[in-house]
């Protein structure tokens, strides 16, 4: 066996705790998980019928705020990227981390929450410059572009009696687009449902969207899952751990600043586009209405053991731009000296994080190594991350008296209940006891942290890769994943994304779309994902590849992106670790995920929830004290009638001791 991979960051300290606590105003939908968001989504909407449901969905994320409220998603370019897989299509984390991006990233959101709104089925294509998708209901699939804001009905009857277009519908008549014209830059509204594409129709453009799907000999379907469902926005409160969200961004400037990686150098992702008013320094606001992204702070003060050495793990829901660690130390001697270091990788390797020597007594504030700055910006050793260790070293009679660990994030401040004038009912909920942790894996570097590897080769170029087969047999990964403390797993989650590279196409993490590679023959394909109690087995396999595609609608597409996204869930309960294996031939691998689920004592802490807003400017707050143990409470924040009311905050507390009633 090579490396073993140690689970430090789900080593959280078994003690009263809060698991995922979440507030939202009654019937608002909840991000926290894909299926309940749907659900919500559909039932604002009234939505019943599968049709409803699909437009229901369809209309929450239109990208313009003009014709939604408040707006859950907007369109801006380069700004949800992160390394190392480059332009984000998870789900979860557009929704929870970004609330923005570009139709690549938007068709497969679309489709994942279609899905888990329970409709048959939804895909996703790309047409070569736009990525789209459709879902499938009334035994037909059906196409909707929240990001250019439309959908086309067939004929020219009244929409919502009429049947929504399908993809390749539209690729053999653009006419049933090109029909709903009255002229290129006006639409009979009496044959569309609105919004329908304003921009394209504003510029007299409707004739190109048409020739986008008309010209089809570039239009591939990803024939697959296209979104990887790895991330979910779980985590844990303990005891003086509180959490911040700001439903603007706390300062100006502060934001998620994405960094790109050639393969040499690192370079700002979001490009400037002077045409359109589009500044980085601007940061990733719509171009189209007011709306903004929000960050918040995760605050710590661990309790302290004298020790040499300790290390402390931090957990975070959201995407971090950066970290603070201010120490209140007594450094007598000359010989005393604490040192801080950070690891991102679950204790595999370090970077420094201040070092302070004595004599010196009183308070000492320093961050996590800065790796670059930029005409906007920098990247730390812990930025575009979601967890980190810190490891604080004391010697030479060094006393560190405190610490606050200080972390701040960037999130999606759509999601957070924004009270208004009047009577606001509100829903606090948490999660039942369940510590979540992924494992930090970088494609590139799995060999390092696979127990053993063999028959595979990494093919990189400029930044990107994946593994092939070195041989004529398959190849093979396989990793191990230990229960921190010695407690029982739970369970585990697994998933990859392989890719059949037989057409000479792969993905691009720059663009979301596609790029050339060498062809990798596909003949006798097969790829599979299992799992043992045991480095030797047996091995129980939970998903292998299906070359043979099944056609819901009975109609084969010959233009196919076989990538396929897997994610699967293990019930492990009673295990103390377990090792996962990867075996594929005649497929390539450039993404693996990894996590293990573990169920700790169940927390006894009160929860403190504060509410900041403003009320014509004068600043106002409110209080509530959830007991210990209670997983759901309602509770109604009054905000004045008629004021103008601008939301500031909401904060969520692990309190030590009784609730004050």
């Amino acid at each position: 066996m090579r490396a073993v991979l140690v689970l430090l960051l789900c080593s959280l300290a078994l003690q009263a705790q809060i698991y995922s606590p979440r507030v939202l105003l009654k019937g608002q939908p909840d991000p926290s998980d894909l299926t309940r968001f749907a659900n919500g989504i559909c039932a604002r909407a009234k939505a019943v019928t599968p049709r409803a449901r699909a437009e229901a969905i369809w209309r929450y994320f239109l990208t313009d705020g003009r014709f939604v409220a408040p707006g859950a998603w907007y369109h801006i370019a380069g700004w949800a990227y992160e390394e190392p897989m480059g332009e984000l299509l998870d789900p979860l984390k557009l929704i929870n981390n970004y609330g923005f991006g570009l139709c690549y990233q938007l068709a497969p959101v679309l489709a994942a929450t279609w899905k888990a709104a329970g409709l048959e089925d939804a895909r996703v294509w790309f047409l070569t410059g736009h990525t789209v998708a459709e879902v499938f209901y009334d035994g037909a699939y059906h196409y909707y572009d929240s990001d250019m804001l439309g959908y086309t009905t067939i004929g020219r009857g009244a929409p919502a009696k009429s049947v929504v277009a399908s993809v390749r519908q539209l690729e053999s008549d653009p006419g049933i687009l090109l029909s709903k014209l009255k002229s290129p830059t006006e639409v009979d509204s009496s044959l569309v449902d609105q919004p329908w594409y304003p921009a394209d129709l504003r510029a007299g453009a409707i004739d190109g969207l048409a020739d986008l799907f008309s010209t089809s000999a570039d239009n591939s379907l990803f024939a697959f899952e296209r979104a990887p469902a790895g991330y979910r926005p779980d985590f844990v409160l303990r005891p003086n751990e509180r959490i911040i969200r700001y439903f603007h961004p706390e300062r100006p400037g502060l934001y998620y600043l994405p960094y790109r990686f050639d393969g040499e150098t690192w370079t700002e992702f979001p490009r400037e586009v002077a045409q359109y008013g589009i500044r980085t320094s601007d940061g990733p606001r719509s171009q189209k209405d007011e709306r903004t992204w929000g960050t918040g702070r995760l605050e710590y003060q661990p309790l302290l053991r004298k020790a040499p050495s300790q290390t402390i793990p931090v957990q975070s829901p959201f995407v971090i731009i950066d970290g603070e660690f201010q120490l209140d130390v007594a450094l007598s001697t000359e010989s005393a000296l604490v040192e801080l270091e950070t690891s991102v990788d679950a204790g595999r390797t370090w970077s420094p994080a201040g070092t302070r020597h004595g004599p010196f007594t009183g308070s000492w504030t320093t961050e996590p190594a800065v790796v670059q700055k930029s005409a906007h910006g920098r990247r730390t050793a812990i930025s575009g991350h979601y967890g980190y260790l810190v490891r604080l070293k004391s010697t030479g009679g060094a006393e560190v008296r405190s610490m606050l660990l200080l972390t701040r994030f960037q999130h999606n401040p759509r999601n957070l209940p924004a009270l208004a004038p009047g009577p606001n009912q509100l829903v606090f909920e948490s999660s039942a006891p369940r510590a979540r942790t992924s494992l930090p894996l970088e494609i590139r570097k799995v060999h390092e942290t696979a127990v053993s590897h063999s028959g595979v080769s990494f093919v990189a170029e400029k930044g990107q890769g994946y593994w092939v087969p070195a041989g004529a047999g398959p190849a093979e990964f396989v990793f191990r994943l230990t229960s921190p403390d010695g407690a029982g797993l739970s369970g585990f989650n697994s998933g990859g994304r392989f890719l059949d590279l037989s057409r000479s196409l792969a993905p691009d993490k720059f663009t979301a779309e596609v790029r050339s590679v060498a062809a990798l023959d596909s003949k006798g394909a097969e790829a599979s994902i299992a799992w043992s109690r045991s480095p030797g087995g047996p091995f129980q396999t939970i998903w292998s590849y299906d070359p043979n595609l099944n056609w819901k609608d009975g109609a084969p597409v010959d233009r196919t992106l076989r990538w396929p996204e897997v994610d699967r869930h293990v019930n492990a309960a009673g295990s103390r670790e377990v090792f996962v294996r990867f075996r594929f031939a005649g497929l390539a691998l450039d993404d693996i995920r990894l996590s293990l689920e573990t169920t700790p004592p169940a927390g006894s802490c009160p929860l403190r929830i504060t509410h900041l807003w403003k009320e014509d400017r004068i600043d106002k707050s409110t209080v509530r004290t959830i007991a210990a143990g209670v997983t759901r409470s309602d509770y109604i924040v009054e905000a004045a009638s008629g004021a103008k009311v601008e939301n500031e905050a909401v904060i969520l507390e692990c309190v030590p001791g009784r609730p004050q009633q």
